[in-house]
């Protein structure tokens, strides 16, 4: 008899061979809207979906509504529906025709053991009989790989529909746009545009130049717009923000991870960013000129294309693609300093300078738990962002947002906005989302359980939050501790990563060397 961890081996041994399958065979698949616009051939992916259609079937009608309230308006569920149950129809003629295949195939043995016997009065007979039966399995074959490459296909679409289909919704999340976020709490006061003398604060462009921390004239020379140099203290504030929020990560037993910045297109999709047009957002990476960087509204992204991640979450999520962890390893839990990367841009005095660029450093917290787990890890991140915003002296609120900001893969959404006096608004600094098993389910990433029976998988859950956005901390940092002269104070927590902690401000016209010998 297999002992428990024998027997979990073998299960993960029959997982790696079902995996081994590609999902897609680089049929030619037609637009949801069109019957005569094909798709070009994509590659096979790597990862194999596991999308819950029978649940999807049976709560049709929620998870239309569900759709609707998230604002995803160009969903049809009853096509999802009608796709399975033809896929599924399909998928069982092609069992009946393996199973006549492998009984034909059963028979022949038979036979070839009776002519080995040299039965002459059976042999004719028998003669006759291999003879048909080699004719039927013949007709079966061609059968069999016909139906194979139209459940292939039928598979295709039918995923290529589904997964437009957004998660689940918490219970308390509201319904509704940016305006509908449930306020959770306010830390600190918000300050005053004016100092006490009554002249008025200065925003982060006017600090940044007057101690030489960003310049976004030259990095148009080297990028284009939206693109800057950190410089001075500018530079050395990133590095102790992003310490410092790691080591905070760190403390509360994150693993520190150093992520890759480019991801295939396949990972982008499976962590919930599905864009069924072209994607503004997202720099893609053309290795060759065969690829079509710019898609019509019928065109479908190869799977292996490589693009610029967004966020760490996104290498992060794909670490543990196509496993079955083991549930003493759960939770896992990371902390990855990384590049973001976002092509779409919006003019607007709002959006000037640090406060919406097309690459910036971040630190994102990312965890994989136990089904029952997510909703408590998220609670953790939320507490982690907090402290550490306390730390940096920061007035800011937390929200639960609605159910048009959770993109697709949220089940549950908390942002943190912190108040930038020199902008006179709040601002997003950070969010924690818990996605439950919407990416694992795309990743296949499992655990053992023991129920409904020993050695049973399931999906797991993962829960991402940002612990330090550079740009807009910053920003909220300048604006917030700057004084009248225009120098401006580091907290006190931040300290020790700033200059080894021999520093308490930026004192206006010094160079960082100076800043060192001046306190």
């Amino acid at each position: 008899m297999l002992s428990r961890k024998g027997s979990q081996m073998s299960a993960i041994r029959r997982a790696i061979l079902w995996r081994a399958r590609p999902f897609s065979t680089g049929v030619q698949l037609t637009s949801r809207n069109s019957t005569d616009v094909p798709r070009p051939p994509v590659s096979a992916r790597q990862f194999n979906p596991h999308l819950n259609y029978r649940y999807i079937r049976e709560n049709a009608a929620y998870i239309q509504q569900n759709a609707i309230n998230r604002n995803v308006l160009d969903l049809d569920v009853s096509r999802v529906v009608s796709l399975y149950d033809t896929f599924v129809t399909a998928d069982f003629e092609l069992a009946e025709l393996r199973r006549r295949r492998n009984k034909i195939a059963t028979e022949m043995a038979t036979i070839v053991d009776i002519l080995k016997k040299n039965r002459k009065d059976e042999a004719v007979e028998a003669l006759n009989r291999k003879k048909q039966l080699a004719e039927e399995g013949k007709t079966l074959k061609k059968l069999v790989s016909e139906k194979e490459e139209q459940v292939a296909d039928m598979q295709a679409a039918l995923y290529e529909e589904a997964r437009h289909i957004p998660n689940n919704t918490h219970p308390s999340v509201p319904i509704g746009d940016e305006s509908k976020a449930g306020l959770v709490d306010t830390v600190g006061r918000p300050r005053a545009a004016v100092f006490e003398s009554g002249g008025p604060l200065r925003d982060h462009m006017e600090l940044a130049a007057l101690h030489d921390l960003v310049d976004f004239e030259r990095a148009g020379k080297a990028a284009g717009s939206s693109f800057y140099y950190l410089r001075n203290a500018g530079a050395l504030l990133e590095m102790a923000l992003t310490r410092y929020a790691v080591d905070r990560c760190i403390a509360r037993g994150f693993v520190p991870v150093i992520t890759p910045d480019l991801i295939r297109h396949e990972v982008l999709e499976a962590c919930g960013f599905n864009p069924r047009t072209e994607d503004p957002q997202t720099y893609y990476i053309e290795p060759h000129a065969a690829s079509d960087a710019r898609l019509t509204v019928n065109a479908r992204r190869d799977p292996m294309q490589l693009c610029l991640s967004a966020t760490a979450e996104f290498p992060l999520a794909a670490m543990y693609a196509n496993e079955i962890v083991m549930s003493e390893k759960l939770p896992i839990k990371m902390v990855a300093l990384g590049k973001s990367f976002r092509a779409e841009g919006q003019a607007g005095a709002t959006n000037r300078g640090l406060y919406r660029v097309h690459q910036f450093t971040k630190v994102e917290m990312f965890s994989i738990t136990a089904k029952g787990e997510s909703d408590n890890a998220l609670k953790e991140m939320v507490d982690i962002q907090k402290e550490i915003f306390e730390d940096l002296e920061l007035c800011f609120r937390i929200l639960n947002m609605p159910t048009y900001d959770l993109g697709a893969p949220a089940y549950q959404k908390f942002d943190m906005e912190a108040w930038m006096p020199g902008r006179k608004a709040w601002g997003e600094i950070s969010s924690a989302s818990n996605c439950t098993d919407y990416q694992t389910r795309r990743l296949n990433i499992r655990q053992f359980v023991s129920s409904p029976s020993p050695n049973t998988t399931d999906f797991v859950h993962t829960i991402n939050g940002t612990a330090c956005a550079v740009p807009r901390l910053i920003i909220a940092l300048l604006e917030t501790h700057q004084l009248e002269d225009g120098e401006i104070l580091i907290p006190e927590k931040l300290r020790p990563y700033f200059l080894g902690g021999n520093v308490d401000r930026l004192r206006v016209g010094k160079e960082v060397l100076e800043l060192m010998h001046a306190h």
